[in-house]
């Protein structure tokens, strides 16, 4: 079972894409696999790991909302032992989609999907 780094801080502009971006990047050069899930709908550390984030197809959101699954959205080695979950704008729409659900397991089952195939899981947490 792999471990959960979340860079979160409720101020902007404090580094945490970058953080994420440098913090991933290295543990994936020391052999660890890491996978990171880009929580932002400005998407600045899916484009930073390299993904185009207006050319991809499925995304976290999509992911959320249930219209997906876990490698349906995977970017594999986006750098080598580095794969990411992308983000997208749409992200945003979630918010208030899913306002008053109760139901959390969609997202323990993406940790425990994901905790399963990495050794590291990374998230990058908006401030809202």
């Amino acid at each position: 079972m792999g471990r959960v780094i979340a860079v979160a801080n409720q101020k902007g502009g404090v580094g945490k894409t970058t953080t994420a971006i440098n913090l991933s990047a290295c543990l994936a050069e020391k052999g660890q696999k890491v996978l990171a899930i880009d929580m932002d709908p400005q998407g600045n550390m899916t484009s930073g790991l390299g993904i185009d984030k207006d050319e991809v197809e499925k995304n976290i959101y999509d992911l959320m909302i249930g219209q997906v699954g876990v490698e349906e959205v995977l970017q594999k080695e986006a750098i080598e032992n580095l794969d990411i979950i992308p983000t997208s704008i749409d992200l945003s729409a979630a918010e208030i989609e899913l306002i008053g659900v109760d139901d959390k397991e969609s997202s323990e089952t993406l940790l425990h999907q994901s905790k399963t195939i990495m050794s590291i899981l990374l998230l990058i947490v908006h401030h809202r």
